[in-house]
C-alpha cells in the first residue's frame, strides 16, 4: 500500500486534504513535529518559547533558533495515535519525534533511563490496517528511520548523556502483558510500550524522518511496575529527566534539522 492510496480512498467518499487537516487541528503544522501520546506540552515551560496553541491537541513553539509542533494527545495505544501519525502526511511535516514513557525489561534499564527503540516488534492490531489485504504485522520488526535516529544518538553523544539503543516491543495491553512477558523477552526486546511499532509501520508510507525517545517509566524485572513497586526516588528522577534532559535533547535534535518555516 502506498500513502497516496490512504488519501484516495478518502477522496473516493467526499473527504479532501484540507478536510483532514482540519478534522485533526493539523491546518498549522510545523515541518518538525514531536507526538506524545500522553506527555504535556509543558515540559517545554521556561525554555523561552513563544507558545501558540493552534488547535485543541496542538501547540506551535517557536524561538529565533527553531520551531517545531508539539501533539498532546492525550490517548494511548495503537489504534489511539495512528489516525494522528497518518494525517501527518497531508501536512509539510518532515521530521516527527514520538516521546513518551516505556516499560524496562532489563534489570540494567533503570526507572528514569533514556532508551532509543533500535526497532520496535509489532504486537498491536492496527498495523495490518495499513497492507492492502489487511495482512498481519504481527511480531515483525518496524524500524526508525535510520538517518535521523543517528541525529538522535549523536545529540545524545554531544551531551555525553547515558541511554540505551535497543530492540523494544509494542503491545495492546498493560493489564495482560505480564502474562506474556517471558515470550517478549525471548523475542529479544528490552523495552515494551504500545505505539512506535505502529508508528514506525505508517512511516512505510509516509516516509518522513521518524525516530522516537523514551523515558522509562518502570521495571518489570525489578518488580516495579506500573501498579507497584516503584519508590519515590525512582519518580523524583523520572521528572527530572522528563522535565529538564528530554526537552534539550529535543531542542538541540530540531536546531539540527530546522529550515526556518
Amino acid at each position: 500500500m502506498k500513502y497516496e492510496e490512504l488519501v484516495s480512498s478518502h477522496l473516493k467518499y467526499g473527504t479532501t486534504e484540507e478536510n483532514i487537516r482540519v478534522r485533526k487541528g493539523y491546518d498549522q503544522i510545523l515541518e518538525n513535529v514531536v507526538i506524545a501520546p500522553w506527555w504535556s506540552h509543558d515540559i517545554f515551560e521556561g525554555f523561552g518559547f513563544e507558545v501558540v496553541q493552534t488547535s485543541e491537541k496542538v501547540f506551535n513553539f517557536y524561538s529565533d533558533a527553531l520551531s517545531f509542533s508539539y501533539i498532546e494527545l492525550k490517548r494511548i495505544g495503537a489504534p489511539s495515535v495512528m489516525d494522528f501519525i497518518l494525517s501527518l502526511g497531508v501536512t509539510k511535516c518532515t521530521n516527527l519525534i514520538f516521546l513518551g514513557s516505556a516499560g524496562s525489561l532489563d534489570e540494567k534499564i533503570n526507572i528514569g533511563d533514556i532508551v532509543v527503540p533500535k526497532y520496535s516488534i509489532c504486537g498491536d492490531g492496527a498495523s495490518r490496517y495499513l497492507n492492502k489485504n489487511l495482512e498481519d504485522e504481527f511480531l515483525k520488526n518496524k524500524y526508525p528511520s535510520e538517518e535521523f535516529t543517528k541525529k538522535l544518538i549523536d545529540v545524545l553523544n554531544k551531551k555525553k548523556l547515558r541511554y540505551h539503543y535497543v530492540p523494544n516491543y509494542s503491545i495492546d495491553t498493560v493489564f495482560a502483558q505480564f502474562y506474556h512477558i517471558d515470550k517478549i523477552l525471548e523475542l529479544g526486546a528490552k523495552t515494551i510500550e504500545m505505539e512506535t511499532a505502529v508508528l514506525f509501520k505508517c512511516n512505510e508510507l509516509l516516509k518522513i524522518n521518524v525516530t522516537a525517545l523514551f523515558c522509562i517509566s518502570d521495571n518489570t524485572l525489578q518488580n516495579k511496575s506500573l501498579y507497584s513497586g516503584r519508590t519515590e526516588e525512582d519518580d523524583d528522577y523520572r521528572r527530572k529527566v522528563r522535565y529538564e534532559i528530554i526537552p534539550n535533547i529535543i531542542i538541540d535534535l530540531f536546531k539540527r534539522s530546522d529550515k526556518n518555516e
